[in-house]
């Protein structure tokens, strides 16, 4: 039986958009900071060719802010901190730098399109880091990718370095770091890796920088310098773990399996059953639909599946055993756990909540727990 519809109003800009100079880009961001010194007092060194300046968030569109890092023209730095109210996105372009984002709380979902006639296929420190993902990518020139933000909290870090960078200064040669140096037509390169305590260390050490003056600028370019030693041991081991290869084809098929998840819940979605069916293999399928949308297969779906019966409480059309089985549960008593633990309220009292004036003989059928 096919659950709630999966549709979404229209996305707000992310700061590409939102504060860059209209060119869509992650230097036409620095460009606009830097001529509105009036709007986005900065830290200027330029003897190091440091750069620094924070946007803050306006509170009609949340709490928190962005802070924009550059050293010279050979790497970018962009840090989310902050809470969003509504869900926002932009697409990204090839800009002829590798990629580096370490997403340390919140979900992102990402989307990869390609381009027409191409070949298809909050406070500033006292945050602790309790876990991160490190992801190093290369969008292909002839490819564009869309983050998608949901409306939530947020620390990500971006780090963008030039691949000379990689190559020269950082000693980068292997066979799984040339992928970013050349990545072939419609396609994105990408490899995960789980990072150590010394990149949780480092990550703490950054997000601890106050940027009051400029000797923090200093420190801050210490501490993107250690990160992107530490991204260059991770890389340099050898091995392919974490390597993928996605096309416009293979987002195609992640969309299709997000659809799917978040709007039946009359199958057994587990990630092998949903691979056979879409024609691919589980490694690939959580892969990727971990990158693209911030989440694991199955905690995707059991939001979508809370949401759905929660909507359903709330009208009160359904007893909660009904609810249960539309939900996809097979016995109600696994339904109220798993709706508990969720929402941290009994299904009954979500329903009392949402209809404060009805008698519980007033909804239609039992409402039993058990």
């Amino acid at each position: 039986m096919p659950g709630q519809p999966d549709t979404q109003p229209a996305a707000k800009s992310l700061w590409r958009r939102e504060f860059g100079d209209g060119t869509g880009t992650l230097r036409g961001v620095f460009r606009a900071l830097d001529a509105r010194p009036d709007a986005y007092p900065p830290l200027v060194d330029p003897v190091q060719g440091l750069f620094s300046a924070r946007v803050d968030l306006p509170a009609e569109a949340g709490s928190g802010f962005y802070r924009f890092l550059s050293i010279r023209d050979e790497i970018f730095c962009g840090i989310t901190n902050c809470t969003i109210l509504d869900e926002r996105h932009e697409e990204v372009r090839d800009e002829g730098m590798v990629e580096l984002h370490f997403q340390i709380e919140g979900p992102v979902r990402l989307s990869w399109d390609v381009e027409e006639g191409s070949v298809p296929p909050v406070d500033d420190r006292g945050h602790p880091v309790h876990e991160a993902t490190m992801v190093a990518l290369r969008c292909a020139p002839d490819m564009t990718y869309t983050v998608r933000v949901p409306p939530g909290s947020y620390r990500l870090l971006g780090i963008y370095v030039t691949p000379r960078m990689l190559r020269d200064s950082m000693g980068l040669d292997s066979e799984l770091v040339e992928r970013f140096f050349h990545p072939p037509p419609g396609e994105i390169p990408l490899v995960e890796r789980k990072i150590s305590s010394a990149f949780v260390r480092a990550l703490q050490g950054l997000w601890d920088i106050p940027f009051d003056g400029p000797r923090d600028l200093m420190r801050a370019s210490a501490k993107l310098t250690e990160i992107i030693c530490l991204v260059a041991d991770a890389l340099s081991d050898g091995s392919d773990e974490g390597a993928q290869n996605f096309s416009h084809r293979d987002f195609a098929m992640f969309e299709r399996a997000r659809e799917m998840l978040a709007t039946d819940f009359s199958k057994n979605y587990s990630a092998t059953n949903l691979a056979r069916e879409l024609g691919t293999n589980a490694t690939k399928l959580k892969a990727g639909f971990k990158f693209f949308y911030g989440t694991t297969i199955f905690e995707y779906r059991k939001k979508y599946r809370m949401d759905y019966a929660l909507t359903l409480l709330e009208e009160g059309e359904l007893s909660i055993a009904e609810i249960s089985q539309t939900a996809g549960y097979k016995r109600q008593a696994s339904f109220t756990s798993a709706f508990k633990l969720h929402f941290g309220v009994l299904p009954s009292s979500a329903r009392q909540s949402a209809n404060p004036g009805a008698a519980p003989g007033q909804n239609r059928g039992r409402d039993d727990e058990a």
